[in-house]
């Protein structure tokens, strides 16, 4: 029996958006990185310094692999750095541009709201949370791709 294409479908995300971050942050730790192996292969030799040189870039990479935003949207839940939230539970989803991101995050920020925010993306989604055993109002999500987020939410 010839294998259904559209069996498959269930399990690919209907959106998908990974956000690591950008090469100014990376770039200054890995000059603080390699300042740091000078400055122990100064005081205790070429070894040491090669030493803490390779296990602080093992750290850094790590560290930056784990503050990356996964953003997906699958099986009817919108899942945003390892919390999800059912359709259900979804109220009015917004997308904001710069200067509206700039607000939520500072002066008109809601302080149990759930964000998944990264400073050098500058627009994002609000969606609203309409579950009464919830606390939280709002999730704040940086994206990329505001619009696409926004229609890929509102199709669940």
């Amino acid at each position: 029996m010839a294998p259904n294409p559209n069996e498959n479908l269930s399990n690919q995300p209907a959106f998908h958006e990974v956000i690591y971050p950008s090469l100014a942050p990376i770039s200054f730790a890995f000059f603080l990185l390699s300042s740091i192996g000078v400055i122990f292969a100064s005081a205790y030799g070429s070894t040491w310094g090669w030493f803490v040189t390779l296990l602080l870039a093992i750290l850094i990479s790590t560290g930056i692999y784990r503050s990356r935003l996964v953003i997906e949207i699958k099986d009817g839940k919108l899942f945003v750095a390892g919390a999800k939230i059912e359709k259900k539970f979804i109220g009015e989803v917004v997308s904001l541009n710069s200067a509206e991101m700039k607000l939520l995050r500072g002066r008109d920020a809601n302080a149990i709201a759930f964000t998944a925010v990264r400073f050098w993306i500058k627009g994002g989604v609000k969606v609203e949370v309409i579950d009464a055993n919830d606390p939280v109002p709002y999730w704040l999500i940086s994206s990329k791709h505001t619009e696409k987020l926004v229609s890929a939410i509102n199709k669940l």
